[in-house]
């Protein structure tokens, strides 16, 4: 089904292509997140992707409403999700697992996955997407690549927006946001809900054929009623800019949340609240220095609620609602990082920096009825870093030469586990030392070849090394010996502009290994239904390879047809019993096909086709139902049409369409997709 519908669309964008072509030209995009530096795509050796607003504002609105489906058709870049209870699991070349192989920044600066929420798509400038290791720039996570998040900031075609939504499943989604800049002075705020009948996030009859399977810790997951929730999302940005390369600004994105558990006395996001503040300063000391400050502040607080829960007996499910534990997860951090651009030559910048991050964690379980403690961990991450880097442009800038290293030291201490021997136990450091480069070489104003190679790593997370619980649903194993996980990855990239043809080629083929690779899985406990244990270790390492392909053709000025396709292999080897096994979530293929259609005089619309090879939930294969996630292959639409009320005033009425195919694929293990969903938004816009 695959390879027919893109012989089809392959078919279409060439006839229609020599029927219709005429030259366009295209802006050239500038991104941060590939070099901490303003630097164009086209001087770039590694691998980087925009979504820029106009790109946002062009696709549905998705019932999963999160970064994650707006970055979707990229080449390297697949997307499940467990939405409204958390992040998108975005999985960069194969690399397959989004907490640890994947780093996520908002305005350039690293959160967690779980912090990434915080950012409404509505308030979203863009998204741009590095792909391949890049801890020697970003440090920890960055295995697979980096997204960054970049915020809207008030600029003079800000002004007011005023936008309903209304869809499916009883779904409100208000949005209201006013902006402006004046002189050197702008500002932004925004506010944004997400309010939603929602749907069953593990329907029964998913949880209840793994329980008949042996899985029976999952059948305390099950949704008998809808997961409704309540999101609301709070943006604000004020700055001052002087024009001369001096400026100072504020951001705030802050997340409150509820998502009732799909039974009564279950609450899986308890009025929790999330937040990301930052201040960043820049100035241009001399004619050949830039100096960068930012600190940051970002605060998580998610406790929720479990009842007692599902027996079985003789067949039969009867349901406990009597709460049963109540969970606790707060966390803290504060990055502070200062930068400097040395300008040596004209032809060369040297970046240098210096950066620090504590993290503050603290998770307990008590008794929902009695308030008893029965389990608790505190544990406190101190990340240091220094890293250097050159850019270095020859031959007229037809050659671009990058090199990096960065060095990384953890500190875990103040550590406390009440469930382990002794409580409190020692300190633990690690550090590491990465490094990447590149070149890219411009042959002629069609073709352009680069390559790049890196080195990443990520030390696992603080609670699989110090944190046991035996209380609850999920019950962890502490593992200090986990050892840091290390990876390699090259790239040969060519890129081909064919301006006659208004058409933009690449192809990326990529090879790269993982060692110690961290593996997680849920394991059922022996004597005690419904409760899993949650283990974490090292495996052998991974081989991944695969071939990234990318083609936009413009028709003409109203027309442009677009394709993404990612082959993938990711194995795992040199390990006695998994050798062979597909890397958890890494499918063999993933891709995108669709056109968008532009034209204010008469409608605006866009369709895409996406698709999935199979994939696998665990590192272990799992030959079972929602272990081994089936293949899909579903559409998305949309169509607006913008009517001019006003000498500054503008109407956009839009109609979505979500999974049109209506597939109840499983987009990670229990969680499955809600299905079809219908959008239809108005949105008032007013420049002053």
């Amino acid at each position: 089904m695959v390879r027919i519908l893109f012989c089809i669309f392959s078919v279409l964008a060439l006839v229609v292509s020599n029927v219709f072509a005429k030259d366009e030209q295209n802006l050239e995009e500038i991104v941060v997140t590939a070099t901490k530096t303003e630097a164009s795509i086209s001087d770039l050796p590694v691998t980087v992707q925009v979504v820029d607003r106009k790109e946002i504002d062009g696709q549905p609105n998705y019932y999963m409403s999160n970064f994650g489906e707006l970055i979707r058709d990229l080449p390297g870049v697949h997307v499940a999700q467990y939405f409204p209870w958390g992040p998108p699991w975005v999985h960069l070349r194969g690399t397959g697992y989004f907490i640890g192989r994947t780093l996520y920044l908002v305005d350039g600066v690293p959160v967690t996955p779980f912090l990434s929420t915080t950012v409404n798509p509505q308030d979203i400038e863009k998204v741009e997407v590095l792909l391949g290791p890049s801890s020697a720039l970003y440090g920890a996570n960055a295995m697979g690549g980096v997204i960054n998040l970049i915020t809207k900031k008030g600029t003079k075609d800000t002004g007011l927006k005023v936008d309903m939504g209304y869809g499916s499943r009883n779904t409100f989604r208000p949005h209201v946001e006013f902006g402006n800049q004046a002189g050197g002075f702008h500002y932004y705020l925004s506010y944004s809900g997400d309010y939603s009948e929602g749907y069953k996030m593990n329907p029964f009859d998913v949880v209840w054929e793994l329980y008949q399977k042996g899985q029976r810790q999952w059948l305390n997951y099950a949704s008998l009623d809808n997961n409704n929730y309540r999101h609301s999302f709070y943006n604000g940005k004020i700055g001052w800019d002087n024009g001369k390369g001096t400026g100072l600004w504020f951001g705030y994105n802050r997340q409150d949340m509820f998502l009732d558990g799909g039974r009564p006395n279950r609450i899986l996001q308890d009025d929790a609240s999330e937040g990301v503040a930052t201040l960043k300063f820049y100035t241009k000391v001399t004619d050949f220095l830039n100096v960068t400050a930012t600190a940051g502040f970002q605060h998580l607080n998610r406790p929720g609620q479990e009842n007692r829960g599902a027996a079985v007996s003789g067949g039969v499910v009867t349901w406990n609602d009597t709460p049963s534990t109540r969970s606790d997860w707060k966390q803290k951090r504060y990055p502070l990082e200062l930068q400097g651009d040395i300008y040596i030559a004209k032809n060369s910048i040297l970046t240098a920096g210096v950066s620090w991050v504590r993290d503050e964690e603290k998770r307990s379980v008590s008794n929902a009825l009695t308030g008893v403690t029965t389990s608790k961990s505190e544990y406190t991450t101190d990340q240091t870093a220094l890293y250097l880097q050159n850019q270095t442009f020859l031959l007229d800038n037809k050659l671009t030469v990058l090199a990096g290293i960065r060095y990384d030291h953890w500190k875990y201490h103040d550590i406390f586990d009440m469930l382990s021997t002794p409580q409190r136990p020692e300190n633990i450091t690690k550090d590491r030392v990465t490094y990447r480069g590149g070149l890219r070489y411009k042959l002629s104003d069609t073709v352009a070849l680069r390559t790049s190679g890196g080195t990443g790593f990520w030390p696992g997370q603080a609670l699989w090394f110090f944190q046991n619980t035996r209380s609850g649903i999920n019950w962890r194993e502490a593992n200090p010996t986990l050892a840091p996980e290390k990876t390699w990855m090259i790239d040969l990239g060519v890129d081909v502009t064919l301006k006659d043809w208004a058409m933009t080629f690449s192809a990326t083929p990529y090879y790269g290994r993982i060692t110690d690779v961290v593996s997680y899985r849920y394991d059922p406990h022996p004597t005690q239904p419904g409760v899993s244990i949650i283990r974490t270790e090292n495996l052998g390492g991974a081989k991944i390879y695969g071939l990234e392909l990318s083609a936009e053709r413009h028709i003409n000025k109203n027309l442009n047809l677009f394709a993404a396709l990612t082959l993938n292999h990711s194995e795992i080897v040199d390990d006695p019993s998994k050798s062979g096994n597909q890397l958890r979530n890494s499918p063999d293929y993933w891709g995108s096909l669709g056109l968008n259609y532009r034209n204010p005089d008469v409608v605006n619309g866009r369709f895409t086709v996406r698709f999935s090879d199979s994939r696998f939930y665990d590192d272990e294969n799992t030959p079972l139902p929602y272990y081994h996630m089936r293949s899909y292959v579903t559409m998305d639409a949309k169509i607006w049409k913008d009517f001019k009320i006003a000498k500054n005033c503008v109407l956009t009425l839009s109609l979505s369409g979500d999974n049109l195919f209506d597939k109840k694929y499983e987009t990670e293990i229990v969680y499955m997709s809600p299905g079809r969903t219908v959008m239809a938004n108005a949105t008032l816009k007013y420049n002053f």
